[in-house]
């Protein structure tokens, strides 16, 4: 018989890595290997997949025995669920009730005969993204979103989750790209449901950015937008270039600018993230004629960017309530977040 084919230079790699990885118990005690406290565990590593797909990729089977039929390679299903009935299997340390047909949750620790099989968290990341930082997990060019995190956060998040994250920053992705020169509030996440939500969310989840414009957006040069530019966004403006009619939007002023540039700085209302959107509609608005020259995303639905609390270049993890608000709720801001902006075209 022919001899099976040698092992790659990478299989080899990843096998020696894999096997010098320790197993934990639920208390968190190594059974084996080299414990490292910087590498991820060997029941998640990260995926390297596109930064888009990999928060969505490493899900489970929603199954509990075809999770663990996934968790434990040579195990048969049939050992499996008699494992589940006999209570040698806990979910998130919960044993008793547990059926082969649980549905267990992406986020979630998983063990059989008190070895932990599966622990993933969830990870929700705010970060304000100074210029010229890229929205993205890798690039060979540029410093990516994802290197900030491994070099600042905010003195006050030093929790073991936090910390945990500078770990696992590579299998985060992006939430609602921001281009390489626009400023502001930026998501990174490892729940690609949640990615999805915020990114489009059927058109439910406002973002808003203040915009400053070369000239104002109006035929005329006055201190508040026309109502006629106002009510192109409103009722959802063409995009010639793009062949393509955005959703409605809101366009307004910005309260309270004084000095040079105070009747250019403008804020912009969206519900979807369409690549360059700001930019395209400020042009086509203004008939070709316009452009943008600075652009800050100040809020995602209900969470707005204090700026005073985190500075370019700082973040911290979302709290629980910030993600619910994001994930569920009404997404406009609420009355007191509502700032700046003034009735557009009034009089």
């Amino acid at each position: 018989m022919p001899s099976s084919a040698a092992p790659s230079a990478d299989e080899t790699r990843h096998a020696a890595a894999r096997d010098s990885l320790p197993s934990r118990t639920e208390d968190g005690h190594a059974t084996g290997g080299a414990e490292d406290p910087h590498r991820p565990p060997p029941h998640a590593l990260p995926s390297r997949l596109d930064d888009e797909a990999r928060g969505a990729s490493a899900t489970l089977p929603r199954r509990l025995d075809a999770a663990l039929v996934k968790l434990c390679p040579g195990r048969r299903r049939q050992e499996l669920r008699a494992a589940i009935g006999e209570g040698r299997v806990s979910v998130d340390g919960i044993s008793d009730g547990l059926l082969p047909t649980t549905t267990v949750r992406p986020f979630c620790r998983i063990a059989l005969d008190g070895i932990i099989v599966h622990e993933r968290r969830a990870y929700y990341v705010l970060l304000n993204k100074p210029a010229g930082v890229v929205s993205a997990t890798r690039d060979a060019a540029a410093v990516c979103a994802v290197d900030i995190l491994a070099r600042s956060g905010q003195p006050t998040d030093s929790s073991t989750q936090a910390a945990d994250l500078v770990a696992w920053r590579g299998e985060l992705c992006i939430a609602g790209r921001l281009d390489r020169w626009t400023t502001g509030l930026l998501l990174l996440t490892n729940d690609g449901r949640f990615a999805r939500r915020v990114t489009d969310g059927g058109g439910s989840v406002e973002k808003e950015y203040r915009v400053a414009t070369r000239l104002p957006i109006d035929d005329l040069g006055a201190a508040r937008p026309s109502c006629a530019a106002v009510a192109a966004f409103a009722g959802g403006l063409y995009l010639p270039d793009n062949q393509r009619t955005c959703r409605p939007a809101k366009l307004s002023q910005v309260a309270g600018v004084a000095g040079e540039g105070a009747d250019r700085t403008y804020l912009v209302t969206l519900c979807e993230g369409k690549r360059h959107q700001v930019k395209c509609m400020v042009n086509a608005v203004s008939g070709g004629g316009n452009r943008v020259v600075a652009l800050h995303r100040s809020r995602v639905g209900g969470l707005v960017l204090d700026e005073a609390a985190l500075p370019a270049g700082a973040w911290r993890l979302l709290t629980e309530e910030e993600v619910r608000r994001l994930d569920g709720a009404p997404t406009a801001a609420p009355a007191e977040e509502r700032r700046e902006g003034t009735a557009a075209g009034a009089a």
